[in-house]
């Protein structure tokens, strides 16, 4: 019952955290500010939106190829239009409940490809790792481009923070941390790998083939090729992001600075929130209003972009669900 309870929670309040923001934002514009926003949704040119929704596309069937080279080290060779199906399905979960996704989709795939969960879903890690360190390269290089913008606010927050606690009391705080860390990881790790207990025993196979997952990545034969699948799909997540800023005259001409900036910040929000929902649109705007696009625009321009990828992964999403069993049982009666 506590376990429902929280799975519904988890789902219900980032949920309810979006949709509160939506209302309170929509709450919060006059009706001049308001009626800005339509225009913009409709002298919007939605050819740019199709090239963005194009691109989404094709960013995820690289992340469906790209899902062979770590499987082939482990032994396993995928069908391509599983993994394609897989990782659909997987977006579209992922607007229900963060992470959810990364595990539904090695349960699909696993399905039907007689693949372990527990090796597929290291495979995830180990691409999700990758990823991350393409997301840090792209805040790091943002944080260069707008050094002079956050030196000041960094002196200011590191200055008020430093009166408020001094230098050795902070030193104190952070060994105990440390040293707290370092017990709770030693006794952690000897109940982990001395415990008889089913759970313990499931937990550890599952610790096992996430390591072999992320090993995978060093043995790989194709590495250059891993390499370039994700170098394209992070082009292809920019230009999906880039491409709508062309839809409307006001943020055509934005700078490169100002289109990552807000790229770096929507990421953020679709981590926070599920899908994004109802905080995506607002990162955009804020994160715009910074390079001195109106805020209305940016606004649009949110909701704009959220809704054409949105819509795109709901629709492949929903229609993958649909296609997976009805191929692979044609696949099967063929055999």
């Amino acid at each position: 019952m506590k376990g429902k309870l929280l799975s519904i929670l988890k789902v219900v309040i980032p949920l309810g955290i979006g949709i509160y923001v939506v209302w309170y934002q929509f709450n919060q514009l006059t009706d001049e500010q308001l009626n800005q926003i339509k225009d913009s949704f409709a002298k919007a040119d939605y050819f740019w939106v199709l090239i963005s929704v194009a691109c989404g596309v094709l960013s995820h069937i690289s992340r469906a190829y790209r899902w062979r080279f770590l499987l082939e080290p482990l032994g396993y060779k995928t069908s391509f239009i599983n993994n394609l199906f897989g990782v659909m399905i997987g977006y579209v979960a992922n607007i229900v409940l963060p992470r959810l996704g990364e595990v539904w989709r090695c349960i699909m795939v696993s399905r039907y490809e007689k693949v372990s969960f527990e090796k597929l879903f290291g495979t995830v890690v180990a691409e999700r790792v990758a990823d991350l360190i393409v997301l840090l390269i792209i805040v790091v290089t943002v944080a260069i481009m707008q050094i002079s913008r956050l030196k000041d606010t960094f002196s200011e927050m590191l200055s008020g923070f430093l009166e408020t606690n001094s230098i050795a009391s902070l030193a104190l705080k952070g060994g105990i941390l440390i040293l707290m860390a370092i017990v709770g990881s030693f006794v952690g790790w000897r109940i982990l790998t001395r415990s008889q207990n089913t759970l313990m025993i499931k937990v550890r196979g599952l610790i096992q083939g996430l390591i072999e997952g992320v090993l995978s990545i060093v043995r790989m034969k194709k590495k250059w090729a891993f390499l370039a699948h994700t170098a394209f799909i992070w082009l292809m997540y920019l230009a999906m992001f880039y491409a709508p800023f062309f839809a409307l005259a006001e943020t055509s001409d934005a700078s490169i600075s100002a289109v990552l900036a807000s790229f770096v910040m929507a990421s953020f929000s679709i981590i926070l929130v599920q899908g994004g929902i109802g905080v995506y649109p607002v990162a955009v705007a804020q994160t715009l209003t910074l390079y001195g696009i109106g805020y209305e625009t940016g606004f649009a321009m949110g909701w704009i972009i959220w809704v054409a990828q949105t819509t795109m992964i709901v629709t492949f999403g929903v229609a993958s669900l649909i296609m997976m069993p009805i191929i692979n049982a044609r696949t099967e009666t063929s055999e």
